[in-house]
């Protein structure tokens, strides 16, 4: 069940400036919404655009039923029990259901409770950086083989394909069916899987979340090389699994459906301001977003962070501002985090981006984009916050 969350006390204040103040604009957070503040995304690719197409991913809202199936590979037998894989991987479940505020639930359920044989060695199959072609043959040996073994394919959204400790499967990767391509097993069409590899003894289960949510149509975070973590270091687990705040960000939780369109206050039109208070996304309720859109694509986003639930180890508490970019691709940065120069010191385990929360008195501007974010005051779970679009 979802955890009791303290409810925010939802408060609109106005500053009269030298501006027009218009009333606060809800944004839609559905597929092909021409909302101002509901940026598009940019063709089929993984994206932070609001027009996620779900015949191509997996819809987010309800429950998802995920068939689980481990396997081993002639060069590799089955290491231990695999209880302890799923045990491993199950508190993935709870993990997405407090990010989601209950929205969603991954009913993980095991396909083959045993060892199912792949039928090639697994050095065969191109990990840790497979094509779509040997991942395809990947999914596709890995569900034959458990159909095989007497496994029941039929009745899931998506697929957990486990691999045995000490394989050369060594990276967990979200894979997606195509329409001109199906996989079909035994009379079923397979859709969505997640293969795990050895990693997940690293990561343990937030792999799983960050791999679903790929499901889902969110891209990755992190940088694909170089430093991989300069846009949004530890506040989102699509960034950093390992990250000290590792909640989805709001505007992620808004693509998914998870925050609602009218959590959302938009500033999109020039020489105007809103000012909002924020709950923050760790908690179920109020308002989550204060966007201001600067182009077709783009976006400066504040939202409120705690230390509480799936952020409960964050290295700081206060408001962060970040900017969206749904033209940018999977790991070239499409959110980044703004700096903050006047941030605490970070302490150890933490990176200065971490510690990158405003506080009362502080304001961010941007002089290119004529955008500003102050933070008018904040309590325990909220912060309030005025959006300025000169």
């Amino acid at each position: 069940m979802l955890r009791p969350r303290p409810w925010s006390v939802f408060s609109a204040v106005v500053i009269l400036l030298a501006l027009a103040v218009v009333p606060a604009q809800r944004a839609h957070a559905v597929n092909g919404s021409t909302s101002p503040c509901a940026l598009q995304g940019q063709g089929t690719a993984l994206n932070e655009g609001q027009n996620t197409d779900y015949t191509q991913y997996l819809n987010p809202i309800g429950t998802k039923n995920i068939g689980v199936v481990y396997v081993d590979f002639p060069d590799t037998t089955g290491a231990g029990d695999v209880a302890d894989y799923y045990n491993l991987l199950s508190p993935a479940a709870n993990w997405v259901w407090d990010a989601s505020y209950g929205r969603t639930w991954l009913k993980m359920r095991t396909a083959s409770n045993r060892w199912v044989r792949m039928p090639s060695a697994s050095d065969t199959y191109g990990f840790p950086v497979p094509s779509y072609k040997q991942h395809s043959r990947y999914v596709t040996d890995a569900l034959r083989a458990a159909a095989a073994a007497g496994a029941d394919l039929s009745g899931y959204d998506m697929f957990y394909i486990v691999s045995t400790a000490h394989s050369q499967v060594s990276r967990s990767t979200a894979w997606f069916g195509t329409p001109t391509a199906p996989v079909v097993v035994n009379g079923t069409t397979i859709r969505w899987a997640v293969t795990f590899g050895t990693d997940m003894w690293h990561w343990g289960h937030k792999v799983a979340a960050h791999e679903t949510a790929h499901a889902f149509g969110a891209p990755d975070l992190y940088a694909f090389g170089g430093d991989p973590y300069p846009f949004t270091r530890g506040w989102d687990l699509m960034g950093y699994l390992a990250g000290r705040g590792p909640q989805y960000f709001g505007w992620t939780s808004w693509k998914f459906g998870w925050t609602g369109d009218d959590q959302v206050v938009c500033v999109w039109q020039p020489r105007t301001q809103n000012t909002a208070t924020l709950n923050g996304v760790e908690y179920t309720g109020g308002t989550k977003l204060l966007v201001v859109t600067t182009g077709p694509t783009t976006a400066y986003v504040a939202e409120a962070r705690r230390k509480a639930y799936n952020d409960s180890a964050a290295c700081s508490s206060g408001v962060i501002v970040y900017r969206v970019d749904t033209s940018v691709a999977n790991g070239q940065g499409p959110i980044r985090v703004v700096p903050n120069p006047n941030a605490a010191a970070p302490p150890a385990g933490c990176d200065p981006l971490d510690m990158a929360t405003w506080q009362p008195g502080q304001t961010f501007y941007d002089r290119g984009a004529n955008v500003q974010f102050t933070v008018r005051s904040a309590d325990a779970q909220n912060s309030t916050v005025n959006a300025v679009k000169w």
